[in-house]
């Protein structure tokens, strides 16, 4: 018994492995820019403001673009939606390297609007493909999305100084989708047919539906507050007094533990038929954790329990994503209203969550200060809160 069941499980992992590739893709051409973004903006000359186009385009995109996905799906299968996906991403990627500004912000969108396919479009092949293992699925994936995005915003800079650009260094993030193509080619399940969702899409409903716009807003202001975060931490921190490397390293640690726990949340938000435990739970980790870097940004109290904030930050952080994720194949009547409702709520979602970071600089700039910008993540996670418990609930959207 214990050998088929391994087998089992091992032939599940093989069959599951090409989403966890493609997953693998979806990160790290938009984290890798951060690193090298000073040498970018010396090459081409830009501005702060334009420089930070090359970080907020793309999160506008993965909104604007997956509210388009259902219509691609109404024409495309999902498996060639990835492919789809896959080639815009090595497009984009390459054409972001060429020496001319318009071009680089053209790479900058076509890479936002693959991603916005590959955000929305795995969960729908793993509803059809693996209806009886959605949460470990769906963990594989948020953590190959942890980790990717990671791995990318700390070898980066390292991997320009040594080859000697940072165009080179960008090549190589731009070069992985085209490997990860030629795996997926081969994706095929036995047992699923591969066939366009050509039923019609309904997003009048879900715009009259309470409940898909609490899902939207859970994801939007849980992705608020990690946008901030990610770009913002490193400079609070050094600006409390934490040298550059070890804010870097810190910022890395609130990155990858979206690995453990993206594996880890699918999987045990799909054993209870409610998540409001989990979703509470998440917040209040991430609260504390925000308490405590506020405490010691504004305050200069206990430096030496940095490490421990930005932990919570990175476990409150790391979970409320993938539970986002999760709940959109939970909460889904049909394959067509996980593909709707997951269209939604990252098109909605990541709308709202571009305003984070210029929101905190802005209120930065203006207070000459970031105690406004921490009571603004303050209430960007009460309504985190709010909207997670209704939509947490064990409740059935349909169209």
């Amino acid at each position: 018994m214990k050998q088929s069941q391994g087998l089992e499980k091992q032939d599940f992992i093989i069959k599951a492995l090409p989403l966890f590739f493609v997953a693998m893709t979806l990160r790290p051409l938009t984290t890798s820019v951060g690193p090298v973004l000073p040498e970018i903006r010396e090459d081409f000359g830009l501005s702060a403001t334009a420089g930070s186009l090359l970080s907020t385009l793309p999160i506008l995109m993965f909104g604007l673009g997956a509210l388009l996905v259902p219509r691609l799906l109404h024409r495309i299968s999902p498996n060639k939606a990835i492919s789809l996906s896959l080639l815009a991403l090595a497009i984009g990627g390459h054409l972001r390297l060429l020496p001319f500004v318009v071009v680089l912000y053209l790479g900058t969108i076509i890479i936002g609007l693959g991603v916005a396919v590959g955000n929305v479009v795995p969960s729908l092949i793993t509803r059809r493909d693996f209806p009886t293992r959605i949460g470990g699925v769906m963990g594989m994936i948020a953590g190959a999305i942890s980790f990717s995005a990671a791995v990318a915003a700390l070898i980066t800079y390292p991997i320009a100084n040594r080859l000697g650009s940072w165009r080179e260094a960008l090549e190589v993030w731009a070069i992985l989708p085209l490997i990860v193509f030629i795996i997926w080619h081969f994706y095929k399940n036995p047992h699923t047919k591969d066939v366009r969702l050509d039923t019609p899409h309904n997003m009048k409903a879900l715009l009259r539906n309470p409940l898909a716009w609490s899902l939207t807003l859970y994801f939007g202001f849980q992705s608020i507050n990690f946008h901030s975060m990610n770009t913002w931490l490193p400079t609070i921190l050094r600006e409390a007094g934490t040298d550059p490397v070890t804010a870097g390293k810190q910022l890395a640690l609130l990155v990858l533990i979206g690995l453990p726990t993206g594996l880890f949340v699918p999987p045990l938000a799909a054993k209870f038929t409610s998540q409001v435990g989990l979703c509470v739970g998440f917040v209040v980790v991430f609260a504390v954790g925000l308490i405590g870097i506020y405490s010691f940004a504004i305050h200069g109290l206990w430096p030496a329990a940095t490490w421990l904030w930005v932990f919570l930050l990175g476990v409150g952080l790391g979970s409320s994503f993938p539970l986002a994720l999760t709940l959109v194949l939970l909460r889904s009547g049909s394959p067509e209203t996980a593909r709707d409702l997951g269209s939604f709520m990252q098109g909605g979602g990541y709308v709202i969550s571009a305003l984070g970071p210029l929101t905190l600089g802005f209120l930065r700039d203006v207070t000459n200060s970031w105690s406004a910008a921490f009571f603004a993540l303050g209430a960007a996670l009460l309504v985190q809160l709010i909207s997670g418990v209704i939509i947490s609930r064990p409740v059935l959207i349909t169209e």
